[in-house]
């Protein structure tokens, strides 16, 4: 076990904020507003309770996941993210459990009220089938990271489409159409992006008897597999927003913002591609080197495509006639 050193004030701030996974922050923000560009009709909505009350919801939600997830892995991260290791031991475990606990238990009652104030009291069992998915997602029995082809779903469903869509139910008791098919789609090309981070992890998953989607699959028609997610997800994002935009007859000149998402869909394709076909002819120690060389680009990938969504979105809003 990491020895636990003094807890200051300032480590348990630096701990807390690290086993909250802040780098990918920024890339949730577009999770929660993509949706909701989509599904609104007045920017009124963003001055509302229920809508910030949605929002405290949503981050409550994935902090409660990223804070189990790194507590399950605690021990399974000493190697090769260590500095995970050493914020769960230097909070400790049981300071790490209450705050997963507070961050399960705001989000419950918060969507307690939400579902009051707003009618729609499906956001309350939607609330808590996010958080047993969560935890379901790294502890055992189910430890959904290790079922193989279950861990895709989790990435496309639980991580990406599910939250997008409860997203908009927070402002519409009926989002339209386009917000279903971005989110699927949006999902899709980001799973393919997050195999990746998975494969980084082939030689301690392996070690650990984890049986993630790239184990499963093996390390490279795993990579196989996350090109042609990528690729599926944005040919299918880039004509949901142009049929979007289509539908709501945005002027020209608002198509242009279709040019960033392209562009970063682009890149994401084509550096998946260059991966793959680069460790086709590698054994596994070198192949694995080359993908962990590769992962450190993937918080860039996976902002790239959010943040060009959500401008393709706020276009579709502004937009419409």
């Amino acid at each position: 076990m990491v020895q636990r050193p003094p807890l200051t004030f300032w480590h348990f701030v630096i701990y807390s904020l690290r086993i909250r996974r802040v780098e990918y922050r920024i890339a949730e923000i577009p999770i929660l507003l993509i949706p909701v560009f989509l599904s609104i009709t007045d920017i009124a909505v963003f001055g509302t309770w229920p809508f910030w009350e949605g929002v405290l919801i949503f981050f409550f939600l994935f902090t409660f996941g990223d804070l189990v997830n790194c507590l399950a892995d605690r021990d399974l991260d000493a190697v090769y993210k260590p500095q995970l290791t050493e914020a769960v031991y230097g909070l400790g475990i049981k300071n790490v459990i209450a705050q997963a606990a507070f961050s399960g238990l705001a989000a419950v009652l918060l969507s307690i009220d939400l579902s009051w104030r707003t009618g729609r009291w499906f956001l309350l069992p939607g609330t808590l089938f996010g958080l047993l998915t969560a935890y379901a997602y790294s502890v055992p029995p189910l430890r959904l990271k290790g079922r193989g082809l279950w861990q895709l779903g989790f990435y496309w469903i639980g991580l990406f489409a599910a939250p997008m869509l409860f997203s908009a139910f927070v402002v519409s008791a009926s989002p339209p159409w386009e917000t279903y098919i971005v989110s699927l789609a949006y999902g899709l090309l980001q799973t393919g992006v997050l195999l990746v981070n998975t494969a980084e992890d082939y030689p301690e998953d392996e070690r650990e008897n984890v049986r993630t989607v790239i184990i499963a699959l093996g390390l490279h028609r795993g990579l196989r597999g996350a090109v042609w997610l990528a690729s599926a997800g944005a040919a299918s994002l880039l004509a949901a927003f142009a049929t979007t935009y289509w539908n709501r007859q945005v002027p020209r000149a608002g198509w242009f913002a279709l040019v960033p998402l392209g562009a970063a869909a682009a890149l994401v394709v084509i550096s998946l591609g260059k991966l793959s076909r680069h460790i086709r002819a590698m054994n596994l120690p070198d192949a694995i080197a080359q993908v962990k060389k590769s992962g450190k680009w993937v918080p860039a990938w996976i902002t790239a495509v959010a943040l060009s969504s959500l401008l393709a979105s706020i276009v579709a809003f502004i937009g419409r006639r």
